[in-house]
């Protein structure tokens, strides 16, 4: 079921079949910049999204996290049999947020959630039983990207995109950074750590491979143990979405 479209943004479900395999839902969210603040739409956000809200200095980016929290909300109300307003949330030991226990779905399995934003679009995914983490990057044009590889690349990406065409190598480091992103996010460790101690390109055409290039890393074993794919359905952006294969690690 997709959440009613409004008059501040619309949503709809993208099509990843290996991700619907793994009962991972990713849903696309479409801004409306027209709206103001005070829209009925916004009804659903607690006092402290709100206060939230208030403290964006750039109007857009209020707008973002409103529309893209309310859609969050509706998303998981939906599978919860809760009402949008009354969910509540916590965040586990490493400050990553999730539905609080005490409004887990139950018999279904308990949800995990991650969202990302850039620009005209939010993702939001949903799993079952499974950690996820999204990303999404509008990809520009007059970025350099070439200066950021040293912090985003494993040598084994540097050497994937250093044998493209010219015309192709920003699309691979936006690939790149996106699948980083996501799985970082699945892990829930954040790029504190780093990106540069794993590679995800390689010999796979359409999702990533990861490879660990740093064996000292904390995080190697866990990481291995996530499975990914690019979303190509935004013209213009990069997007990539990253899910636990076995059953999510929980904190008690």
């Amino acid at each position: 079921m997709l959440v009613p479209a409004t008059s501040a943004f619309n949503v709809r479900e993208l099509a990843a079949p290996r991700a619907s395999a793994a009962d991972i839902e990713i849903f696309c969210v479409t801004f409306d910049f027209r709206v103001t603040l005070d829209c009925p739409a916004f009804a659903p956000l607690s006092d402290d999204e709100r206060a939230k809200v208030a403290r964006f200095r750039r109007h857009d980016d209020a707008l973002r996290y409103a529309m893209t929290r309310v859609a969050l909300r509706q998303l998981l109300a939906e599978r919860t049999d809760l009402k949008a307003s009354e969910l509540r949330f916590e965040r586990d030991t490493g400050g990553r947020p999730r539905l609080h226990k005490s409004m887990q779905s139950g018999p279904g399995g308990q949800l995990d959630f991650n969202v990302s934003h850039s620009e005209q679009y939010a993702l939001i995914a949903i799993g079952r039983q499974r950690r996820v983490g999204v990303d999404i990057e509008f990809a520009r044009k007059d970025m350099n990207w070439r200066k950021l590889t040293s912090a985003v690349f494993a040598p084994r990406d540097e050497a994937h995109v250093t044998a493209l065409p010219m015309h192709k190598r920003a699309d691979a480091f936006y690939d790149v950074w996106t699948a980083k992103e996501a799985m970082l996010k699945a892990l829930g460790a954040g790029i504190g750590g780093g990106m540069t101690w794993f590679s995800v390109l390689g010999d796979r055409q359409h999702e990533p491979r990861i490879v660990v290039s740093e064996e000292s890393v904390r995080d190697r074993d866990v990481i291995a143990n996530l499975d990914a794919v690019w979303l190509r359905a935004l013209s213009g952006y990069a997007a990539c979405v990253a899910w636990s294969r076995d059953a999510a690690w929980w904190d008690a």
